[in-house]
């Protein structure tokens, strides 16, 4: 396998920047801090979500469905909480994709009453910052955020902290160099009408390895051609 002989252009690689860091699934959800005035282990109506949660069969933890585009129904234990965390760390993948009524909508599935309001409103402002910049591509747009581990840091009837470690990656031609970022993001969750619910992020970078001793640099077009033919894992077109 070859890469690109030369680096990338400086301009690409500033804006490649200026992308991941809009995009990556720690930024996205990053601003939404944790707020102990919640009281989100207490019973909320939910805003926007009327229909009855899919309820998750018994010995599994979940997801048992999708409500407005993203995973929802996980059980209420310790496993539960680590297959929603898993879930929901990742959940920037979907949101390039979506318009900004479909993020509000999928943000009012997994968070806290109280927090998805200001969750909707930043992830909607990061994502439309991302799209017009995507938007000027002239090739394919490879855009995968995926998990790689997680940790229980703190599991107690309806609250838990898990730790997941993601890497995103992320190419496309005349505006972002192909890229990856390794991120370590923890959730605070509550189990509100019976799903776990997010209640608050932050994000740590790394653990991040260094790139094999025979690879080196590409460039979003031979990167496109390397990938020629290629179906993602997840059966996603690549845009």
């Amino acid at each position: 396998m070859s890469g690109q002989n030369t680096p990338p252009f400086r301009r690409t690689v500033v804006i490649a920047s200026t992308v991941v860091l809009a995009l990556v699934a720690g930024v996205l959800l990053i601003r939404f801090g944790h707020d102990s005035s919640s009281g989100s282990n207490c019973d909320h109506p939910r805003p926007g979500s009327e229909a009855p949660r899919p309820t998750v069969a018994s010995g599994t933890a979940g997801p048992a469905g999708d409500a407005a585009g993203v995973p929802v129904g996980f059980s209420g234990d310790e496993p539960g909480a680590v297959a929603a965390a898993v879930a929901y760390s990742t959940a920037s993948q979907r949101w390039l994709y979506f318009t900004d009524e479909e993020i509000e909508a999928a943000v009012a599935e997994i968070a806290t009453p109280v927090a998805a309001p200001r969750l909707a409103e930043d992830v909607v402002a990061d994502v439309s910052m991302a799209r017009e910049q995507l938007a000027q591509s002239s090739g394919p747009i490879w855009w995968l955020v995926r998990p790689l581990a997680w940790r229980v840091d703190y599991f107690r009837d309806t609250q838990a902290r898990v730790s997941v470690w993601t890497v995103t990656l992320l190419s496309a031609a005349s505006v972002a160099a192909p890229q990856s970022e390794f991120l370590t993001v923890t959730l605070d969750l509550s189990w509100v009408d019976g799903d776990w619910r997010v209640d608050g992020v932050r994000d740590t970078p790394g653990p991040t390895p260094i790139t094999g001793p025979h690879d080196q640099p590409w460039d979003a077009e031979p990167f496109d051609q390397a990938l020629d033919g290629f179906t993602r894992m997840d059966g996603e077109p690549v845009s």
